[in-house]
């Protein structure tokens, strides 16, 4: 549970970072351009031009929010696992409800946090869930990629983890 707010801070970031370049306040030719990082016997050096238009920075930013969502949704269920709390074999409790919807939410971005897809091939996970008035419907998402409207939005994850550190963890 350490770096859960760790993951969310950067999640908050990349969402800060996204909507600040959507209002034209990132100068692509400033930020674009070669870099060199030096430590010890490590020398980096990053090129100019990676990105070609301001499209381009904003397809990076894009994907730069799937892979921190994804990374804050491997913590959470992360600190789930820490807290204890098992996947129930039936999903009755409210607290099964979240604790299936955070392994599902997960899993979707284990396999490939870039582009993350739905694996919901078992009955029993593809359901409604509903804990601490959130609302998630994955009856149908199968093996589709995942898109944040499958979830409500992608404030809901920020919920989730406000939820399970009211209710189930400290």
């Amino acid at each position: 549970m350490n770096y859960v707010g760790t993951a969310f801070s950067q999640l908050a970031f990349a969402w800060k970072l996204y909507d600040y370049a959507l209002d034209g306040k990132i100068n692509l030719a400033e930020l674009d351009r070669p870099l060199t990082f030096q430590g010890g016997d490590m020398v980096l050096v990053l090129p100019d031009k990676v990105l070609d238009t301001p499209n381009d920075l904003i397809l990076a930013l894009e994907n730069n929010l799937v892979i921190t969502f994804g990374a804050a949704a491997i913590t959470l269920n992360r600190c789930r696992e820490e807290a204890g709390l098992k996947l129930s074999a039936e999903i009755e409790t409210e607290a099964d409800q979240f604790i299936g919807a955070t392994y599902q939410i997960r899993n979707a971005f284990d396999h490939d946090i870039a582009e993350p897809r739905w694996n919901i091939t078992k009955p029993r996970f593809a359901r409604r869930y509903e804990f601490g008035g959130i609302r998630i419907d994955l009856t149908d998402v199968g093996t589709k990629r995942f898109e944040y409207q499958d979830i409500g939005g992608p404030d809901v994850l920020f919920r989730m983890k406000d939820y399970a550190e009211t209710h189930l963890w400290p």
